[in-house]
């Protein structure tokens, strides 16, 4: 693992340094883990974490969280059970959590600079790259950059990218299925939520008793947008403070056309010259009933997909142990 930071002037203020201190100890990691910042070439702090043995033993494979303005610990339980045999490296990126810049350096280009970064810090020719939600936005927008800097790419629950000949008629993709697709997901979602709710005695037409009650009913309601079996709301971690919404705005407002245009990213998808593996659930928001994302593939060469049955966004909430067969298989190896 890196054993060090980089400190970029000996004349650091030492309240940066002990404000640094505090954030590496206070906090649980999960075992055998380790923190540190990136100096980003702007100056910036991208907040870092190592996860399984070191490149020595282990193929190293940089995670990239949803958001944008998420962070990265959700997705500790899905990569912790294959920590005997890859080097994870994740990050809070530029924006989230433990990530804060100003807001003016906020872009998808930006977003792709720091993720070179790590990369040169780490000293890998190539990455391999597991990208989940927006983060797999980030992961093909690096691709585009970078095209000779990616061993593999695996794209678990990936937003839609459209090719250019999309319509109601005649496309690849129907624009109305998509609409009616949506449609049915927000059906479900209260469903699941409204179901939930009563499970747990909680009565939508009462204001909540507690704050534990209210922000109980809030997790119930993520949960269901983001899993099949919402009754595991609980291990739904963090939540609120955990995600800034702002960033998002922010970063559609400093990220240059091309990188807002979806049809980039399944042009550069369809182009890809290395492996890439997309992971999808057949009950995820961003293909509900997989009425997309299988027709789309068929135009991809280097692009395989596997699915989930009865699995959301958040895939190894509800099946752990496929989800992470499907994971080894998509960074090119098999389950032992």
């Amino acid at each position: 693992m890196v054993p060090h930071l980089r400190i970029p002037s000996l004349l650091l203020p030492l309240f940066v340094l002990a404000a640094t201190a505090q954030t590496l100890h206070g906090q649980h990691l999960p075992q055998g883990a380790e923190d540190w910042y990136l100096w980003a070439d702007d100056g910036h702090r991208i907040y870092v974490v190592e996860l399984g043995p070191t490149e020595a033993t282990g193929d190293t494979v940089v995670v990239l969280h949803g958001g944008w303005g998420a962070e990265h610990s959700y997705l500790w339980p899905a990569v912790e059970p294959l920590t005997d045999r890859y080097h994870f490296v994740l990050y809070d990126q530029r924006g989230s959590l433990r990530s804060l810049p100003a807001d003016t350096t906020l872009s998808v280009e930006r977003l792709v600079a720091d993720l070179e970064n790590l990369r040169e810090e780490l000293g890998q020719d190539r990455l391999t790259i597991f990208g989940h939600s927006m983060g797999t936005r980030l992961a093909t927008a690096y691709l585009g950059e970078y095209p000779d800097r990616v061993r593999r790419l695996v794209l678990a629950s990936p937003p839609l990218v459209l090719p250019a000949d999309r319509g109601e008629d005649g496309g690849p993709v129907n624009a109305s299925d998509i609409q009616r697709a949506r449609e049915r997901f927000q059906e479900f979602h209260q469903e699941q939520t409204a179901r939930q709710m009563s499970v747990e005695g909680f009565d939508a037409e009462v204001d909540p008793a507690s704050s534990w009650e209210s922000t109980a009913r809030w997790r119930i309601a993520f949960t269901a947008a983001n899993a099949y079996h919402v009754e595991r709301w609980r291990e739904t971690p963090g939540g609120m403070a955990f995600y800034n919404p702002e960033v998002a705005r922010f970063v559609n407002e400093k990220t240059g056309e091309h990188l807002l245009d979806e049809r980039f990213y399944y042009t550069t998808l369809r182009d890809a010259e290395v492996p890439v593996h997309i992971i999808l659930g057949d009950h995820d928001f961003v293909d509900f009933g997989l009425v997309a994302w299988p027709t789309l593939v068929d135009g991809m060469p280097r692009v395989s997909m596997e699915t989930l049955e009865h699995a959301g966004h958040n895939l190894w909430m509800d099946h752990p142990d496929a989800f992470r067969d499907a994971l080894v298989r998509g960074l090119g190896g098999s389950r032992e």
